[in-house]
C-alpha cells in the first residue's frame, strides 16, 4: 500500500504558531473505505505539530481508496493538556497522489483515467495516466 506525506503549518491569522497553547491536531477519513490492502477504518489519526506549527502525516491518497474518500483535519483547543476541548476548527481536503502541502489540496476528489486514449469528455480535474508510458497529464 502506498502512503504519502502530507504537510501543513498550524497558525493563527497572523501566521504565528501556538507554542503556549495546547492544540490537539488529528486527521479523520470522512468515511470507512477499502485501501489497496483491505478495509481501512475511519479512525482518528493523531498529529503532533512542532513548536513552530509545522506538521506531517502519512496517509493513503484519496483516489486510492474505494470509495474515494476525502479527509478532515481537526484541531481541538485545550486549556491545558488532558482538559476537555474549549473549541475546535476543521478543514476538509483531498489527499492528492504524491503527498505535499494540504493547503494546496481542494476538497474535490481527483478522478483518474487509465487508458491509452484521452478521457471521452474534457473535464477539469481528471488526471490521465497512460498505462504503457506512465505519462500523467492533468486534463483542464
Amino acid at each position: 500500500m502506498a502512503v504519502y506525506l502530507y504537510t501543513g503549518r498550524l497558525t493563527d491569522f497572523g501566521e504565528s504558531p501556538f507554542p503556549g497553547d495546547y492544540p490537539r491536531l488529528s486527521v479523520h477519513p470522512q468515511r470507512d473505505a477499502f485501501s489497496p490492502d483491505g478495509p481501512a477504518a475511519a479512525k482518528r489519526i493523531p498529529i503532533f505539530p512542532g513548536v513552530d506549527g509545522w506538521f506531517g502525516v502519512e496517509l493513503i491518497a484519496s483516489v486510492d481508496l474505494l470509495p474515494p474518500t476525502s479527509y478532515t483535519l481537526r484541531c481541538e483547543w485545550l486549556a491545558a493538556e488532558g482538559e476537555p476541548p474549549l473549541g475546535w476548527a476543521q478543514w476538509d481536503f483531498t489527499a492528492q497522489i504524491g503527498g505535499g502541502s494540504i493547503a494546496t489540496m481542494t476538497t474535490k476528489i481527483t478522478r483518474v483515467w487509465y487508458a491509452t486514449t484521452p478521457p471521452p469528455v474534457n473535464r477539469a480535474g481528471i488526471y490521465w495516466v497512460h498505462p504503457i508510458t506512465g505519462d500523467v497529464k492533468e486534463w483542464s
